[in-house]
């Protein structure tokens, strides 16, 4: 018991190690990669806080992490993109990405809309949907697989789960997927997780 005890306090304090968060104490320059004293991406003042996450092979540097903000008129996209599971209301509909697997250079999702107006939502996949992957490769929906492919209407207070099948050419990287309600409305986004 002594043993075991002292097997699992061990394990906790190495968890807390792993992810310990420390104060900069002076300016410090920030890598992408060990011994690349030539590329510095940017620095830290004193004060900020980072997490430490490992130490590299050398044991001169730290790996670490830190949380900052950024105006949102500095970036190209403002938006935010929620992971598979959450819920997200563009105009009167909710929307919840129940699954999303990708298979070669398919991808399949499920997805929960919600009608949470007053009149029917006319719900498109084909008009109100958009996959993309990195460097904007863009599925295409398969009309052939799936349900609730084509138009849906939802009356107030109704659902329907989408099963949809998107297409691309190359196995997708970094997909996203784009929702809305209506065209030109509200927009909110999902990262696939592949």
């Amino acid at each position: 018991m002594k043993r075991l005890f002292t097997i699992l306090t061990g394990i906790l304090l190495s968890s807390f190690l792993v992810a310990q968060e420390t104060e900069v104490i002076k300016k410090a320059p920030i890598y992408l990669k060990p011994g690349q004293e030539k590329y510095i991406v940017g620095q830290l003042f004193p004060g900020a806080t980072v997490t430490k996450l490992k130490k590299d092979k050398s044991g001169k540097y730290i790996k670490a992490t830190v949380e900052f903000y950024i105006p949102m008129e500095f970036l190209l996209e403002g938006r935010v993109s929620k992971k598979i599971g959450e819920r997200q209301i563009a105009d009167n509909a909710v929307y919840k990405l129940s699954s999303a697997k990708r298979t070669g250079n398919s991808v399949y999702i499920s997805l929960q809309i919600k009608n949470t107006g007053a009149k029917n939502l006319d719900f498109a996949p084909m008009m109100l949907l958009k996959l993309t992957g990195k460097g904007k490769s863009r599925g295409e929906l398969n009309p052939f697989k799936g349900s609730n492919q084509g138009l849906a209407i939802i009356p107030p207070n109704g659902a329907i789960t989408a099963d949809l099948y998107y297409d691309f050419k190359t196995t997708p990287k970094n997909v996203e997927l784009m929702c809305t309600a209506k065209p030109g409305g509200d927009r909110v986004y999902y990262l696939l997780g592949f």
